[in-house]
């Protein structure tokens, strides 16, 4: 009698776990089916990225610098390289997307930010079906510069004004908050990196 309930178990197990699997074998080729027929320009589903990134290792280089337009009128420039297949929002984007790059001053008295900032060579505004975009975006994939201008209010006076660049870096996924400190002494502007 054991024998029979053990064999009847046995029997049971072994067609429900068939019938699991015919499933999960039916819902893995839907998925490869729509994986083919779907034109995915996300690069999430990029094959050829290297992902053994070092975390010890920047997957791109930041450089920035300000210069003088006229009199009072500077510019301040960010200069990116990116590495390693590496990628992120620019601000050009016009979705609400959460790590969009971002140059942010402290609130002060002696500069006067212009609106905008100048993106060279401007992004292109693709359709991203990965999850957390699904829609369109414009992604920074290439060596990109970006140029806030600003003007000098208090041209006579020394002051220091702390800022940082904020943009999250793909795939890696990790926000990167760059601090930098514009700096005007006797008549000389100098920006440099704050912490560094």
């Amino acid at each position: 009698m054991i024998k029979y309930i053990i064999f009847s178990v046995t029997l049971l197990l072994t067609f429900s776990c068939k019938k699991e699997n015919k499933e999960e074998n039916k819902l893995q080729e839907a998925t490869i089916q729509n994986v083919k027929t779907n034109n995915y320009t996300s690069p999430y589903y990029n094959n050829s990225f290297d992902y053994d990134i070092y975390k010890n290792k920047n997957p791109y280089e930041l450089t920035m610098k300000t210069f003088k337009i006229d009199h009072r009128k500077h510019s301040f420039e960010i200069d990116i390289k990116l590495h390693q297949g590496a990628f992120f929002v620019s601000p050009k984007s016009k979705g609400d997307f959460k790590g969009k790059f971002s140059v942010i001053f402290t609130k002060n008295t002696h500069i006067k930010l212009e609106n905008g900032i100048k993106e060279t060579p401007i992004s292109k505004e693709v359709f991203d079906a990965h999850p957390y975009v699904n829609g369109y975006v414009n992604w920074v994939k290439e060596h990109t510069t970006y140029h806030k201008n600003y003007t000098i209010q208090t041209p006579e006076e020394n002051f220091t004004v702390a800022g940082v660049i904020k943009f999250v870096i793909e795939p890696r996924c990790t926000l990167e908050e760059i601090p930098f400190i514009l700096v005007h002494e006797h008549g000389e502007l100098r920006i440099m990196r704050d912490g560094c």
